[in-house]
């Protein structure tokens, strides 16, 4: 196989006129999308398009470690490895719970490296990788990039004449031993919150991916839960200002955030908001749970 010399374009206008150009001129090329990474290959050379501004200190580079243990786990487990599909919630809203508590000084309490940690918590990943991956807050992203790109997907679109040919177009996908190690993640994760709404009923106001928000008579409880689980968690007040079930959204005060006025001035609080689906919304107690989420006596 060729080997294709590598052009990076961090220009992303560039690289849309690049591709443009190759159209207009009737050239021949393939053009492959996956995530935020887009490639034109074309004449021996590999258009590359890569926001290095937005990468660059984002821990993106851990993706090298992260695939080493996961792939060495499936070589071990493939076989006889349990198979998890998607049927899991990342937000959850407790609208009823949510109204009745306007107004009212409620916490929200967040997982210390949520994903990361339940990786390692599975055996997915090895104590030395989970510790190369904590070492900067700054690399975040790169850590929760490395979870999502089990799932990924790779578009690859061929062009003839400077025409796309549908027929030729096809996905690449992760492996299905991949995409369940990433379903098995989120499902833990979304299993322990399920389990706390479960306990808590209109206490449990909110999870959004990795948080919650309760009531402080609630706090102790749940960080104890967590703690036992094995996690470390931080803490914030938050304030619910308003519920808009025509428009689906929750809105609230987040009182410690801070972001720059156009002045460059600081500014402490932030109002936020989530729009909500009929599926995320909390009718009732979840009556399937377990003991092998139950906090510890």
């Amino acid at each position: 196989m060729e080997k294709l010399k590598k052009v990076v374009i961090s220009n992303r206008k560039l690289f849309i006129d690049t591709k443009n150009d190759l159209i207009e001129r009737g050239e021949a090329f393939i053009y492959e999308s996956s995530g935020t990474v887009d490639r034109i290959k074309y004449n021996g050379k590999e258009f590359i398009s890569i926001d290095l501004e937005k990468k660059q200190g984002g821990g993106f580079h851990l993706s090298k470690v992260f695939f080493k243990d996961v792939n060495k786990w499936i070589a071990n487990n493939g076989e006889t490895m349990t198979f998890y599909g998607n049927n899991y919630s990342e937000q959850m809203f407790n609208v009823d719970a949510i109204e009745k508590n306007l107004g009212k000084c409620l916490v929200l309490i967040d997982i210390n490296d949520c994903y990361w940690r339940t990786a390692h918590l599975l055996g997915y990943i090895s104590y030395e990788t989970y510790i190369i991956g904590k070492r900067k807050k700054d690399w975040k992203i790169g850590r929760n990039a490395c979870i999502g790109s089990l799932c990924k997907s790779k578009v690859i679109s061929p062009y003839e004449n400077g025409k796309i040919v549908k027929s030729a177009r096809r996905v690449e996908r992760m492996s299905l031993q991949h995409q369940s190690v990433r379903n098995h993640i989120i499902t833990h994760v979304y299993k322990m919150f399920d389990y706390l709404f479960s306990q808590m009923g209109d206490s449990f106001f909110m999870y959004l991916t990795d948080c919650l928000v309760t009531s402080y008579d609630k706090k102790k409880w749940v960080e104890n839960y967590f703690s036992e689980e094995g996690y470390k968690t931080k803490s914030k007040p938050i304030e619910f200002l308003s519920v808009d079930r025509t428009k689906k959204r929750v809105n609230w005060m987040d009182f410690e955030a801070t972001k720059k006025d156009e002045n460059g001035n600081v500014i402490v609080g932030i109002h936020r908001y989530y729009e909500y689906s009929n599926s995320q919304v909390i009718k009732s107690a979840i009556e399937d749970t377990t003991n092998f989420f139950k906090p510890k006596a």
